[in-house]
């Protein structure tokens, strides 16, 4: 027995010295991160475009410190304001020489999303106006990539790389079969004939009217790409639509031969570039190389005493709660709070990139926006998809930034509910109930809801329904009528929303804050990003295991669970959601 109590003991004590040995080595590494060097002449500032953009400042992983600082690599994730920030700064330093664009762009769920490339894109290419040269290479070539690279003054292809054009998809995957498979039962309540968030759940196929609203939402956003591309390139629009219709790849010599890329050869060529501008004599590796993040901590300054402009980033399911991770009601709306309270805050830019979620949070968010704009300008940035419950909460700004790309509207309101009785059975589990009226377990897993209790259950949607439309109707001073035509649940594309009243203005966020800025009467301020990356010690426990992982690393399985979860996740407690018809990944 002393033996045992010793081993235990002595793993223990193993346990927590590995544990303080990583802290410290994680400390030792993010100390070198952070430590700014002064800028040397000929710096060369470089963009990874394989990690995934997000809206607001990343958590950096762990494993990400460890890899990045181990193997010299890019991990992660890095944030839009960050990169166009650094971007925009290098155009005006004298010690920036250039902007070197390296890797393929990374999707990952919104993160990256066109949107957020169309506003890369857009700093890129002021870059390249200023006379400063703007260079890539590229093993190969997507419709993604070429769309942020396309300003380039030097756009070099690998000779075997391709070049992939084929237009855009967007895949909706049905449950409806495996549902019945195993056991599970789903019922909805709705309101809107585009409100198809349900319809993964309830067919097997894709209903008339989401065909015709993803029809209208590709053709804008391929026509966004297809026309920003053909004006950096100085080509007709045509010829790009011709090559997606008709060839969908071209080889590096064809690529060329179109006037799509600026030459063609391999990687030590450009490298040999590269060291003409910064310096480097021939053979020796290049030391003048910084990071967006990086070259902004050697250039920006302590701006503690100036007046401030608040940024609020509303990234990801809305739901209910104090998750500071979420788009959670009661966290965003106390940020709010906050900068309404807080007398240096002239000024608030809500940036938005959510599909929506929780009715109830969605609305507990809307009401401190109401309160805030009574009292500061308060700016909408939409993002990638800033639709649903995501336009809830925009519809009160003074106004409503959007890119022609961005994914918006979705003004609808369903009801879904999951019931697991047969599934359960299968097991051999039976559930019994004692009840005080009928009523009472309306909300259970382990039976379907009666005719009379989803009646009662429409007549809230049908409520919050209109409640929508008021909100929408006042918020933006739209006619009441006009709302409800363009309405119940349909998509739209930033484009067709502003023609809508829906948008005010095209822009990005660096145009928001400037808005919000103007409207403050601001001229020299400070900009101060409520939410900073969350806890390093999280992120240490969960790789040593002491959280749940997520997925099973079997993408048909993950599908199916992921299906599965989108049901349980979501914490409003009637379960009535306003949130954009499933994820859309349009790739």
């Amino acid at each position: 027995m002393k033996g045992f109590v010793k081993t235990v003991f002595a793993t223990l004590v193993g346990l927590v010295l590995f544990v303080v040995l990583l802290v410290m080595f994680a400390g030792l590494v993010i100390t070198g991160q952070e430590m700014s060097k002064p800028l040397e002449d000929n710096t060369l500032l470089v963009i990874n475009l394989s990690v995934p953009i997000t809206d607001k400042a990343p958590r950096q992983k762990f494993t990400d410190l460890i890899d990045g600082a181990v193997q010299k690599k890019d991990v992660g994730k890095q944030s839009l304001r960050t990169l166009v920030t650094a971007i925009r700064k290098a155009t005006q330093n004298e010690h920036v020489s250039g902007l070197y664009l390296k890797g393929n762009v990374a999707r990952d769920g919104y993160a990256s999303g066109w949107a957020a490339l169309k506003e890369l894109r857009e700093a890129i290419a002021a870059f390249k106006a200023s006379g400063k040269p703007v260079i890539t290479w590229q093993e190969g070539l997507d419709e993604e990539t070429l769309y942020v690279v396309s300003p380039a003054d030097e756009i070099v292809l690998n000779p075997l790389g391709l070049l992939e054009f084929n237009g855009f998809a967007a895949e909706v995957t049905y449950f409806r079969q495996a549902f019945e498979k195993y056991g599970i039962d789903v019922q909805v309540t709705r309101v809107g004939k585009y409100k198809s968030a349900v319809e993964p759940f309830l067919l097997d196929h894709m209903s008339k009217e989401n065909r015709e609203q993803l029809d209208s939402l590709l053709g804008d956003m391929f026509d966004e790409v297809v026309n920003g591309i053909a004006a950096s390139r100085n080509l007709p629009p045509q010829s790009l639509h011709r090559l997606a219709r008709e060839e969908a790849v071209i080889d590096a010599p064809t690529a060329l031969a179109r006037g799509l890329v600026t030459r063609v050869d391999y990687y030590d060529v450009v490298l040999e570039r590269l060291r003409e501008l910064t310096g480097t004599d021939a053979g020796e590796d290049i030391e003048r190389l910084t990071g967006a993040s990086d070259f902004l901590a050697s250039v920006e300054k302590d701006d503690q005493d100036k007046d401030k402009l608040a940024i609020i980033y509303a990234e990801g399911d809305i739901l209910s709660g104090d998750d500071e991770d979420q788009v959670a009601g009661t966290y965003i709306s106390r940020l709010l709070r906050k900068a309404r309270e807080d007398d240096k805050v002239k000024a608030v830019v809500l940036r938005v990139n959510s599909p929506g979620g929780s009715a109830d949070a969605s609305d507990i968010i809307q009401r401190e926006t109401i309160l805030l704009k009574k009292e500061k300008p308060l700016i909408v940035s939409m993002g990638t998809v800033a639709a649903s419950g995501g336009y809830w909460i925009s519809a009160y700004a003074d106004e409503i930034y959007a890119e022609p790309n961005t994914i918006t509207g979705s003004i609808g309101v369903f009801g879904m509910f999951l019931n697991i009785k047969k599934l359960v059975n299968e097991f051999g589990v039976k559930v019994e109930t004692a009840r005080t009226a009928p009523a009472a377990d309306i909300f259970s897993l382990f039976r379907p809801k009666t005719e009379e209790e989803l009646a009662v259950i429409q007549k809230f949607i049908d409520s919050i329904y209109d409640q929508f439309l008021d909100k929408v109707s006042e918020g933006r001073k739209l006619n009441r009528t006009a709302v409800h035509e363009i309405a119940q649940g349909r998509v739209w594309s930033g484009k067709r929303a502003k023609k809508l009243g829906l948008v005010d203005k095209f822009g990005g966020l660096e145009d928001a804050i400037a808005a919000a800025a103007d409207k403050a009467g601001l001229e020299d301020y400070s900009i101060e990003e409520y939410q900073q990356p969350g806890s390093f010690m999280d992120d240490i426990m969960e790789e040593l295991g002491f959280t749940a992982s997520a997925g099973t690393g079997l993408p048909m399985l993950d599908s199916l669970w992921k299906g599965a979860g989108y049901l349980l996740q979501h914490t409003d407690p009637k379960g009535i959601f306003v949130r954009l018809p499933y994820d859309l990944n349009i790739h």
